[in-house]
This record gives C-alpha cells, structure tokens and sequence, in this order.
C-alpha cells in the first residue's frame, strides 16, 4: 500500500465524515475541499503504480522529497496517454467538482443547492475508481457499515443492483479466467450466491471467496450458511429454525 493511497483514503474519510453531517455551509464546504483532494490522490496513485517517476511535474529533472507533483490536469492527460484515460462522463464529474473547489481555495464558498449532486457524483466517482480500477477494497481501512451508509445515500436501488450485478460477474471472470458467459451463466465450480443477512439481496458469496462477501453491500459480511439452507450472522441465531 503506498503513502499516495493511504493519504488518498484518509481524505475520503475526512470527505465522508462531512458529508454525512447535516447539510450546511461548513460541512458541505469541506465535503468538497476533501473529496476533491481525494480524487486527485487516488488518481495519481493510478500514476504512481504505472511508473512512480509519473507523479512528479518535471520528469526530467533530478527528484527529491520537495519535487513539485502533477495536478489533476496533468494527471488527466498523463493517463490519457498512457491508454488508461477516463470516459468523458467521469471526466465532466471532475471538472464539476474541481470548479467548485476551485471557487472555494480562491474566493469563496457560495453554498449552493447543486453541491448536493456533486458531491454524490464525485462519491460515486471514486467507488468506482477504486473498485474497478485500483482494484482495492476500502473496507479495510473504513468501517464496512459506513460505505454501506455511503453507498445507499449516493445510488438508487436500479443503480446499485446494476453494479453489483456488474461486480460479480467481474469477481466470476477474475476467479475464472476461462469462464464462457455466452456459454453458461456461470462457472460449473460456482455454487450461486445467497442472500445477504444485512441487505437482503441475493449477491452473498460464500465459497470460492477468501471471506463472505455481499457484491451488494460491497463489503465482508460475517455471515454463514445454517444446514436449514438460510445465511446469517455468524453471531446471531439463524431465525429460520
């Protein structure tokens, strides 16, 4: 794990904290400041794991700890040319989180009602950068029923089915690298899923993976699998028997 992601995360954490404050002008301001800077890190840190030299301004010139680092143009373009550039959807998240940041480190902070959609926007951003793209889970360093928080204030229940579905197959494709979609639903190694003692959704995974994982919530679930043919909390009853 590198300094550039963990700082990376912190921010996310300090993002969230405000974010889940009730709305106002301070906890708002904030949200942005610090989900933006999170957004940078973790984009750099896409650089960083390409070549570490990416990160700096000036390649060409000796580096030292003072070196002056890309922003998140740079960093932008750098990817862009790499072949690992953003859509443009993603990209038009971050301008409009960056003008408002933008506003606030060189002006002012005129709260607005649009910061709302923003800030949900660039958090939806950064899941799925992480999760697709740095392949890191942030659960290990943020508290699993606070991204669950977090993800069912920012995704409607369509969209967050949508991905987990989109997840799993991932997840499938990943364990299974052979693995024919167009030939089976699903690997023949593969049990199914089952249904999550916490969301109630059908995306829990118990075999094949290191540890119950629910593609829904997108965290670990201390779950397990009762002989009734019922999942529940490992330190709960299981209320089918």
């Amino acid at each position: 794990m590198s300094d550039i992601y963990s700082n990376a995360v912190d921010s996310f954490k300090i993002g969230i904290e405000h974010y889940l404050k009730e709305p106002g002008y301070s906890s708002r301001k904030h949200a942005i400041l610090t989900i933006f800077h999170a957004i940078e890190l973790f984009l750099k840190e896409q650089l960083y794991r390409t070549n570490p030299i990416l990160i700096y301004r000036n390649i060409d010139a000796k580096i030292t700890d003072d070196s002056q680092t890309v922003g998140i143009k740079e960093a932008l373009a750098r990817l862009e040319n790499l072949g690992e550039g953003l859509h443009k959807g993603p990209q038009e998240v971050i301008d409009r989180i960056q003008k408002r940041r933008n506003r606030i480190e060189h002006h002012r902070y005129d709260h607005k009602e649009e910061d709302e959609a923003i800030i949900s926007e660039s958090l939806q951003f950064i899941f799925f950068f992480v999760d697709g793209v740095l392949k890191e889970k942030m659960e290990r360093d943020i508290p699993p029923e606070t991204l669950r928080k977090i993800q069912g204030l920012i995704f409607d229940r369509q969209d967050l089915n949508w991905i987990a579905m989109h997840r799993l197959e991932q997840w499938m494709h990943d364990t299974w690298p052979d693995f024919n979609e167009e030939e089976t639903d699903s690997p023949d190694e593969f049990a199914g899923t089952l249904d999550c003692p916490i969301c109630r959704q059908t995306y829990l995974v118990i075999d094949h993976h290191p540890t119950p994982f629910c593609f829904y919530c997108n965290t670990t679930v201390d779950a397990k699998l009762c002989d009734c043919g019922f999942t529940h909390l490992s330190s709960q009853k299981c209320s089918h028997c």
